[in-house]
């Protein structure tokens, strides 16, 4: 399941007061050559030892209450396709993200047949079939923006350096929420939480 770099600290201080393990890996990574890190832009949350999401209680989620990630929130309007692409010589990143409705969801297996999944890749048909779920998927696609929108103003003012992570391997990973932090202090989980919801 993949969540973005500030809900890894909300999912992590919900899963200390629950004493459940939470364990996140960084995903999509992007070299900083000024401050010799790897940036991490998203997160996959890893599921327990039974192939469960480690906040499942029985058949309840545990968070639910507390912060659902935006992941949860949007299924079964998942990402089919997320490509982040370096434009340098624009200094630039930019995202491309083309959405699915999931057909691992039982009701979009009942309610619609294979074309009819397929035409949902359409934001204005998939918000007609999911509103509250096609919500939550805007919601998570702001935050991806977000983040690209302040390393991009970032690099145009040639305060970092951004290239393709693949020569860098040996650079230390941060998470993307920690790393930019250091530009914008005003940026708080609860800013950015409350930012992403409006």
């Amino acid at each position: 399941m993949t969540v973005l770099p500030h809900e890894v600290y909300v999912l992590q201080r919900h899963a200390s007061e629950l004493g459940v393990r939470a364990v996140f890996t960084p995903a999509y990574r992007i070299a900083e050559l000024k401050s010799g890190m790897r940036i991490a832009l998203s997160y996959l949350m890893q599921l327990d030892e039974e192939g469960k999401c480690p906040f499942l209680m029985g058949v309840k989620c545990a968070v639910h209450d507390l912060y659902k990630p935006l992941t949860c929130r949007a299924f079964p309007y998942l990402p089919r396709v997320i490509k982040y692409e370096l434009l340098p010589h624009l200094r630039e990143i930019r995202i491309n993200v083309k959405f699915v409705m999931s057909t691992l969801c039982p009701v979009v297996r009942r309610d619609l047949t294979p074309a009819a999944a397929a035409m949902m890749s359409d934001v204005s048909v998939a918000a007609e079939y999911a509103p509250h779920e096609v919500r939550a998927a805007v919601e998570t696609l702001r935050g991806r923006y977000l983040y690209v929108k302040m390393l991009n103003e970032l690099w145009k003012r040639e305060v970092v350096e951004l290239d393709e992570e693949g020569k860098y391997l040996f650079f230390p990973i941060v998470n993307g929420f920690v790393f930019l932090r250091r530009f914008y202090p005003d940026l708080t989980l609860d800013k950015l939480v409350r930012a992403l919801s409006e």
